[in-house]
């Protein structure tokens, strides 16, 4: 699966779209997937977990499709849990992205994987609870403003 083919699946845009190829896809199972880190500097840990997040995302809605955030849903990140960092990634390495789904429930996924360069673990997610939202119900809601006490007398 190439990038088009992932845009039409999640909602990401360049520049925050961080997967640029899935290699293999077992429907519910697992997925592998890869970035190609390119420019001058390291990709941030924060990047690679994004990037590793957006793998599991492509697996979780390969079947339904999610390109409009504003229609289709957003997809939430609730928990990581047990997440381990290795070496940083530098420009012109690839990262592999290797995802399990655990279980799926409505549109709650838990997922679990590891992100490696060649044979080194760059990452290891423990668990990933995620859920899909109506766009409308993550709008701000309307402040209420403080008052003031009243003084007693």
């Amino acid at each position: 699966m190439e990038i088009d083919e992932i845009r039409r699946i999640i909602p990401h845009r360049p520049p925050l779209l961080l997967v640029d190829r899935v290699h293999e896809l077992v429907p519910r199972r697992r997925l592998v997937g890869s970035l190609t880190v390119t420019g001058d500097r390291l990709l941030p840990a924060a990047l690679l977990l994004e990037s590793w997040g957006q793998a599991a995302l492509v697996l979780i809605r390969h079947d339904r499709p999610m390109p409009d955030v504003l229609t289709d849903g957003v997809p939430v990140a609730g928990v990581f849990e047990q997440i381990r960092f290795g070496r940083p990634v530098h420009p012109g390495e690839t990262v592999e992205h290797r995802v399990e789904l655990i279980r799926l429930i409505a549109d709650t996924a838990f997922v679990r994987g590891e992100s490696v360069v060649g044979s080194e673990v760059v990452l290891r997610v423990g668990r990933l609870v995620g859920a899909m939202r109506p766009a409308t119900s993550l709008r701000p809601t309307a402040r209420v403003r403080a008052t003031e006490p009243k003084e007693s007398t």
